[in-house]
């Protein structure tokens, strides 16, 4: 074998595979594979552009077109996301703080400041330990309701707020990774809020846990309220299957929020879901000791 026929091999090899990938990725409503290939999709559909250009200059034209063809389908599907609009509220914002403490014990001191500081009405956290929950001691307890469920061993889910909450509604099943509670927002509509935190996807149980809180969800009456670390980008079917059925949409632009995730490979997988209809903005903060971002949504109810 020439040394030109294995290149040419390699890049036939490179486009047939990164094209599968992004086919793959549009699956992930039936099968669990197909959300952890959507991850890199934005990544597959940015490599098969020079591809194809190199496919054009071989004569490979039908291949080079296919290619082309499989990367505007790739970048399209995630695209508009990252450049969605926003609408600022004004001064009658409901304030929300997006946030996995990650549990390890160090000091946290200045993130318990920082979500107090904030003024958010409402803090929806992932992976609550009793170190963080000793650390944040002033944290939990600027907040008179708090619903804390156990998930995983030490990151137990939760949703703290200082507005009034509705006796009896609220929702805590061990394992699942859900908490909730419905509340009185300051104006006077009832709302749902709830704290997701999905397992890692395929091949782990995101895919079947995601259906069992899509189904809890679809059951409650009322508009929804939805944040959490979904452990799965937005345009992934495990991401997309909570938000229908809320009948909600995604506020603000995708950004990366955690700190494995880059340019070609973002990670936008803290995620805030409101009502449709309902408007505002999303604000990233700091990492202050945690793996992922915090996100300050500010939200004008319907």
């Amino acid at each position: 074998m020439t040394g030109r026929t294995f290149i040419r091999i390699v890049i036939f090899g490179s486009a047939i595979v990164l094209g599968s990938l992004v086919l793959l990725g549009f699956t992930g409503r039936f099968l669990a594979l197909g959300d952890s290939v959507a991850i890199v999709k934005p990544l597959t559909g940015a490599l098969l552009i020079p591809l194809a250009m190199v496919l054009w200059f071989m004569r490979a034209r039908g291949a080079a077109l296919a290619s082309i063809v499989l990367a505007f389908v790739a970048l399209g599907s995630v695209a508009p996301g990252f450049f969605a609009s926003t609408s600022d509220c004004g001064g009658d914002c409901l304030k929300l703080y997006q946030k996995n403490l990650m549990s390890k014990a160090w000091p946290r001191y200045a993130l318990a400041d920082d979500i107090i500081a904030s003024g958010a009405q409402i803090v929806t956290l992932q992976e609550v330990s009793d170190h963080n929950r000793k650390f944040m001691a002033n944290m939990f307890g600027h907040f008179p309701v708090a619903v804390i469920c156990k998930f995983r061993p030490a990151r137990d889910v939760a949703v703290l707020t200082s507005l009034p909450a509705i006796k009896g509604t609220e929702i805590c099943e061990p394992k699942t990774g859900l908490a909730g509670v419905q509340i009185r927002a300051p104006n006077g509509q009832l709302v749902w809020v709830l704290s997701i935190h999905l397992e890692w996807p395929f091949p782990y149980s995101q895919f079947r846990q995601s259906q069992n809180i899509a189904k809890r969800i679809a059951a409650l009456d009322g508009p929804v309220l939805i944040a959490g670390d979904f452990n799965m980008v937005p345009w992934g079917q495990s991401v997309q299957r909570i938000r229908r059925a809320a009948g909600n949409r995604y506020l603000g632009a995708f950004r990366n929020t955690h700190d494995l995730g880059g340019l070609f490979l973002p990670l936008p997988i803290d995620t805030v879901m409101v009502p449709e209809g309902a408007t505002g903005t999303v604000e990233l903060r700091g990492y202050m000791g945690s793996d992922h971002r915090g996100v300050l949504a500010r939200i004008a109810l319907r």
